[in-house]
């Protein structure tokens, strides 16, 4: 799958904008695109150790019937995702996209991720439904080595773009692919640290000079990272932001961590996290 934008689909209310976002960075990049569904493996399945609980013969007549409820269960649920998989090819072919391939894998979130090797993009929905990918935001972005965008319930054409910089190594190299990147070309640039220092900003400025990237480069005081990107977002009506899923350590705590929640739920912009 290396080169390809993978789009998570689980029906849930993002669904729509996850297949229209992909479908906009596999434009950009000139990439394939492919459509994901996954069967998630179950924690609690209906069958279960009933040892010592019933009489020996309702046991195994109970169990039968668990047996046969459990593999119904599982082929009305592989169903629904195909289902799932053709209303979306459906509506990306009936815009115009090329027909997306359709992929439907069962396991667990680790194995599916290797089993699907090193994508150019992933894509997924801030609200998922039960039991998807998208239910485990930071799970992916900890296993995902390339970036992962997060889409929102609506998709609206990107024109402008906000890097958050924190100052460290790993923030300048991200900046560095970022400005050879064709996802990003035509936007306007936004480049913002909170409580950096100001020379650590104007050299992430001069890099992106470099590339012939013009940006408006802004430093923020902020009492929290979270607090002060969503607020600069909104005023400058930001349609991307772009972020380090890794930083230095308080960053580290920021990112990947209970803050993590709160960004998604604060910020209303998709977000492309880089590793």
């Amino acid at each position: 799958m290396n080169n390809t934008v993978i789009a998570c689909v689980d029906g849930s209310s993002s669904t729509r904008a996850v297949c229209e976002y992909a479908a906009w960075a596999a434009g950009a990049l000139g990439a394939p695109l492919s459509l994901l569904h996954v069967l998630e493996k179950n924690d609690q399945p209906v069958i279960s150790d009933l040892t010592g609980a019933i009489g020996i013969d309702s046991r195994e007549h109970f169990t039968e019937e668990l047996v046969r409820l459990e593999g119904e269960r599982s082929r009305l649920l592989m169903a629904q995702g195909k289902a799932i998989l053709k209303n979306c090819a459906d509506m990306l072919t009936e815009a115009g996209q090329p027909a997306p391939q359709q992929l439907q894998r069962h396991g667990t979130l680790d194995e599916i991720l290797a089993e699907l090797g090193e994508a150019r993009l992933m894509v997924l929905g801030r609200r998922g439904a039960t039991n998807p990918v998208g239910s485990h935001l930071e799970n992916v972005i900890r296993l995902q080595k390339n970036p992962v965008l997060i889409a929102p319930e609506t998709f609206s054409v990107p024109s402008s773009v906000m890097f958050a910089f924190d100052g460290s190594e790993a923030s300048l190299e991200n900046l560095r692919r970022l400005s050879l990147s064709p996802l990003l070309l035509n936007l306007t640039c936004h480049l913002v640290m909170v409580n950096g220092k100001l020379e650590s900003l104007q050299v992430a400025q001069a890099l992106l000079q470099r590339a012939g990237i013009t940006s408006q480069a802004s430093l923020l005081k902020g009492d929290t990272v979270t607090h002060a990107l969503c607020r600069y977002a909104g005023e400058h009506r930001i349609d991307l932001m772009v972020m380090g899923a890794y930083g230095h350590p308080r960053l580290r705590r920021f990112f990947i961590g209970s803050n993590t929640t709160e960004m998604l739920s604060d910020s209303r912009q998709p977000l492309l996290m880089l590793r």
